[in-house]
């Protein structure tokens, strides 16, 4: 596992563009480029075949230890309340079906990968892992500034089409809205999910998330135009769901959600904890635990719920600022992130293996500034080299 650098590409900003990724430059609130057109990270094969065997195995933990959490009543630990476990419960017994997650894992290029977190409901950086990073690596080899036969590890595109077609072959989806916080990458994540849908036979329209509305006359939640909502592909967090004036019809609707309200449980990082009961022995697994103290000093602290790094605490460090700094948390077992130098200082990089339905497709790498992976953390391609 190396860092490679490179020059810029020639209009490498309209390549961005043209796949609709647009927030990649500095603003001033996120200081740092957020694509990384100058580096990527190159692999061997066998680093590759290990990487993609570990991030398989912890995807079938995963999925198993959420069904074990939901089955053995163990949702509150996790903080999803109390009114809303019937309906996880629910969903979990449908079967209702997913789409994708990705995974957060610490690796250096020896031995296995350990994972940092899941990321089940709302997973972003998705246009630049599958496509940005893959037209970056066409106009590299065809600059012939890599080797012949250098590939990626890059089926992320694909995987979610084929996940859309199983939705639409054999669960019978034909139709689903698609909603979004009004924020550019938010909504041009959707945008990119559902043209995948419409490739598959799904076809559905957008609508903002503080659009949809609720009626107590009306089973399901309901769109611009009061009309029912019957699938709702959702990137908006189940957390915030929760917490808002309407919350109850999260228990109650029949509107089915993509992602499931099932990942209630896959998205609370409580998970961690309780991967850690199920596979103590598993190299893959960092021990974690909901009761503080448990595991000495060296730990990271996280929220149960949190994002871009907010309200997390390294050995010997101040938390980092945020929102959630008054939820409860569980403690992990501190795991070095391997250090790259650049020009302007060290990176760490955090490897996001995607999953697709319970498959997983490919690799996206954020490289942070400091040690915990925050909003600022900078999107760099990836290799993986022949021979």
């Amino acid at each position: 596992m190396r860092r490679l650098t490179f020059p810029a590409r020639p209009a490498w900003e309209a390549r961005l563009q043209e796949a609709g990724f647009t927030w990649y430059a500095p603003t001033p609130t996120h200081p740092v480029p957020y694509w990384g057109e100058d580096a990527c990270y190159a692999f061997t094969p066998a680093q590759v075949e290990r990487l993609e065997r570990d991030a398989q195995d912890l995807t079938d933990m995963v999925l198993e230890t959420t069904g074990a959490a939901i089955e053995s009543g163990r949702l509150g630990e996790l903080g999803i309340p109390a009114f809303l476990h019937g309906a996880v419960r629910e969903s979990w017994d449908r079967d209702d079906p997913t789409v994708y997650l990705r995974l957060d894992l610490a690796y250096d290029g020896r031995g296995h990968a350990r994972l940092l977190e899941v990321n089940a409901q709302t997973p972003t950086s998705l246009i630049e892992a599958a496509v940005s990073q893959w037209h970056w690596l066409e106009d590299r080899l065809g600059a012939g500034e890599l080797p012949a036969g250098t590939t990626q590890w890059n089926t992320i595109h694909e995987g979610l089409g084929e996940q859309w077609a199983y939705l639409a072959r054999e669960r019978g989806l034909s139709q689903a809205h698609f909603s979004a916080a009004r924020e550019v990458e938010d909504i041009a994540t959707v945008t990119y999910l559902r043209d995948l849908a419409l490739a598959a036979g799904v076809s559905g329209s957008f609508l903002a998330a503080d659009e949809i509305g609720t009626s107590p006359n009306e089973a399901y939640l309901l769109d611009a135009w009061s009309l029912p909502i019957r699938h709702l592909m959702w990137l908006w967090p189940f957390e915030y769901a929760w917490e808002s004036r309407d919350a109850a019809f999260l228990a109650t609707t029949g509107t089915r959600f993509i992602e499931p309200l099932w990942k209630t449980v896959t998205g609370s990082k409580g998970l961690l904890a309780l991967l850690h009961e199920r596979y103590p022995d598993s190299g893959l697994v960092l021990p974690a635990t909901l009761t503080p103290g448990a595991l000495g000093p060296n730990v990271v602290r996280k929220p149960l719920y949190s994002r871009e790094g907010q309200n997390v605490t390294l050995p010997g460090e101040p938390a980092t600022p945020g929102a959630y700094g008054d939820l409860p948390s569980i403690e992990q077992a501190y795991v070095e992130l391997p250090t790259f130098e650049a020009s302007d200082g060290p990176r760490y990089p955090v490897l996001g293996v995607w999953v697709a339905g319970n498959e997983v497709c490919g690799l996206g790498i954020r490289e942070g500034r400091t040690r915990v992976t925050d909003n600022r953390a900078t999107f760099v391609p990836h290799v993986v080299l022949p021979g």
